[in-house]
């Protein structure tokens, strides 16, 4: 081949390949300039019922007539700033005019109690919502009107239980967690010589009737702290952190039924609406510890007794409360000794291999309420 040849040949590659790329940002060119790829409609997937409507409008007020060529994950995501529950974000140009939205939101897991106020946070700690109290509203109104506050206004909002939830009123704010308000030591334990009362459901705040929270979320576990939240956060509160894993890892059931959680630096415990309060101690092993749950409150069921307080904070030897009825044991000696013991919910015969439930009569013993 000769050397004209050869260069005829790479001057040819040469200018296919400036074509290749020219043509296509050539196109890119005019298409971002060009009314024919402007966003017409949009269509949005994946938002639940209760905020599809305004997601819809943000994306249209933002995005609507803007160049599809232009718009990009980020700038959907900027669009819907306002919308903490967003948690994923899918965009699809369909080309021409069409921009396609699917979007992933944060499930509500919680009502946390903090300053006074209601904030509805997810499972992984994001803080969704903050609830508004109609009173608090009513009572701004007024003094803005007057330049003093109505008399007889409400204080902070969402610190009185409403008349129909049947629970005492609740000052403002978290009880420390080392007073009255927190969970008493799994073994029952005293501190100054006096043993602490350990909180049942009528100690958990819950909403006022005043207090405006998003759809479905009124029956959410109510969580207390003192650490200051803000929307569109993630919750700081170790306390709280542990208090949303425990109750991520609840049987269904449980979860759908849990009126709150009181959590200290060591200990967490779920009041069960209905059902057992519940001592899980901390967040280590909580799979094991929702096993030995399964198991306890599966026996009571099969004793046919209401099952008052179960302590899984270890998981290898689990309490529950009442006292269980000593199972059939084959000789009087095995009977009675069972008896010397203080009495136990597992008899001798028990197989090893599943976790036993104890209960005492001393409510001290076993740490029950």
């Amino acid at each position: 081949m000769s050397a004209a040849t050869r260069r005829r040949r790479a001057l040819a590659t040469v200018a296919l390949a400036v074509l290749i790329v020219a043509v296509p940002l050539g196109v890119y060119a005019w298409g971002r300039t060009s009314d024919t790829f402007r966003v017409r409609h949009i269509v949005l997937h994946g938002a639940r019922p209760a905020h599809a409507r305004a997601v819809r409008l943000a994306l249209r007020r933002r995005l609507l007539g803007v160049n599809l060529f232009t718009v990009t994950t980020a700038r959907v995501r900027a669009a819907l700033a306002g919308f903490p529950y967003v948690a994923e974000l899918t965009v699809d140009r369909d080309f021409p005019d069409t921009l396609r939205v699917r979007m992933t939101e944060y499930v509500p897991a919680a009502l946390v109690l903090s300053d006074g106020r209601w904030y509805v946070v997810a499972g992984e700690g994001r803080v969704l919502a903050v609830a508004q109290d109609s009173r608090q509203t009513a009572t701004a109104g007024a003094t803005g009107a007057s330049g003093s506050p109505t008399p007889g206004a409400a204080a902070s909002p969402g610190t009185t239980a409403s008349p129909s939830s049947g629970t005492a009123a609740v000052t403002a704010g978290s009880p420390a967690p080392e007073t009255s308000g927190s969970p008493a030591p799994a073994g029952g334990g005293a501190t100054g010589g006096t043993a602490k009362p350990a909180p049942s459901s009528t100690d958990l705040p819950r909403p006022a009737a005043t207090v405006k929270l998003p759809h479905g979320t009124r029956s959410l576990p109510v969580i207390v702290t003192s650490v200051p939240l803000s929307v569109g956060a993630t919750v700081t509160d170790t306390r709280v952190r542990a208090a949303l894993s425990v109750l991520a890892a609840l049987p269904r059931p449980l979860r759908r039924d849990a009126l709150g959680a009181w959590a200290t630096a060591t200990s967490i415990r779920v009041v069960e609406s209905g059902g057992p309060t519940i001592e899980f101690g901390d967040t280590s092993r909580l799979t094991a510890k929702v096993l030995a749950l399964r198991a306890v409150l599966g026996r009571y069921r099969r004793h046919h007794i209401a099952c008052t307080f179960v302590d899984v904070s270890v998981p290898d030897r689990p309490l529950g409360a009442p006292l269980l009825p000593p199972p059939a044991v084959q000789t009087g000696h095995s009977s009675s000794a069972a008896t010397a013991s203080g009495g136990t919910a597992s008899g001798a015969g028990k197989p090893s291999g599943k976790p036993s439930v104890k209960a005492s009569p001393s409510a001290t013993a076993t740490g029950s309420p």
